[in-house]
C-alpha cells in the first residue's frame, strides 16, 4: 500500500472517528436535559400534591429577589440552556422581595422550560426581568412553533394528540397559581406575528 493510500485510509477513520465523537456529544447533550428537565418535572409534581392536598403555603420571608433570580439563571444546570434568552433590567433600588424562594425560583425555570418547548427556534426567546419600583416583571416572549397552543380552549380529554398541550396548560395554571399566592398576577397574550408573551408580576410587599 502507498504511502498516499495510508494517508487517505486514516485520514477518512479520523474523519469517521470525530462525526462520531460528535454525534456521542449530542446525544449526551440531549440526555442531560433529559435529567434535568425530568427533575424539575418532578419538583412541579410535589408542588401539584400539596396544592390537591391542600397542604401548599407560601413561606414568603424576606428574600434578596434579585440574587435569588441571578443565581438561579446561573445555575450550572440552567445556564447552558437559558442565561442567554434572559436580561436584567433595574428600575429601582429594592433588592428584598417577601417571597417563597423555592417557589418562585420553580416560577422562573416553569417559564423558560415552557419557552423551551413552544419556541420555534429560528428566533430566540426572550424573558425580560425587571425589578420596577413595586413589583418584580418576569416577561418572556417567543415566537410559537406549530406545537404551540398557548391560547386554545380547555382540553377536556387526554390523547397522544393533546397530551402535549393538556400538560401545557397545567403548567401556565401553575404559574398563575404561584403568583397570586404571591399576590402577583399572571397574563398570557397573543402579539403579532405568530409571538406569545408571558407576564408575571410578583409585587415585593406582603399586604
Amino acid at each position: 500500500m502507498s504511502s498516499v493510500e495510508l494517508i487517505e485510509l486514516y485520514g477518512s477513520g479520523q474523519f469517521s472517528l470525530e462525526k462520531s465523537g460528535e454525534k456521542i456529544n449530542r446525544q449526551a447533550g440531549a440526555i442531560k436535559l433529559q435529567v434535568i428537565e425530568l427533575e424539575f418535572l418532578l419538583q412541579n409534581v410535589r408542588i401539584i400534591q400539596h396544592i390537591l392536598n391542600k397542604s401548599l403555603t407560601s413561606k414568603r420571608a424576606p428574600t434578596q429577589i434579585v440574587r435569588l433570580l441571578k443565581n438561579q439563571v446561573e445555575d450550572d444546570r440552567y445556564a447552558p440552556m437559558f442565561a442567554k434568552w434572559v436580561n436584567f433590567y433595574t428600575n429601582s433600588n429594592r433588592e428584598v422581595a417577601y417571597v417563597d424562594e423555592f417557589l418562585v425560583k420553580q416560577l422562573l425555570l416553569n417559564m423558560l422550560f415552557r419557552m423551551h418547548r413552544n419556541a420555534d427556534m429560528k428566533e430566540m426567546p426572550r424573558l425580560d426581568i425587571i425589578f420596577e419600583p413595586e413589583a418584580v416583571i418576569l416577561k418572556g416572549v417567543y415566537l410559537a412553533n406549530a406545537n404551540d397552543r398557548s391560547l386554545s380552549s380547555s382540553i377536556s380529554s387526554i390523547d397522544q394528540e393533546s397530551l402535549q398541550a393538556f400538560l401545557d396548560q397545567r403548567i401556565c395554571s401553575l404559574i398563575a397559581y404561584v403568583a397570586e399566592l404571591h399576590e402577583g398576577r399572571f397574563d398570557l397574550t397573543a402579539l403579532p406575528e405568530g409571538r406569545i408573551e408571558m407576564l408575571v408580576s410578583i409585587p415585593y410587599d406582603v399586604n
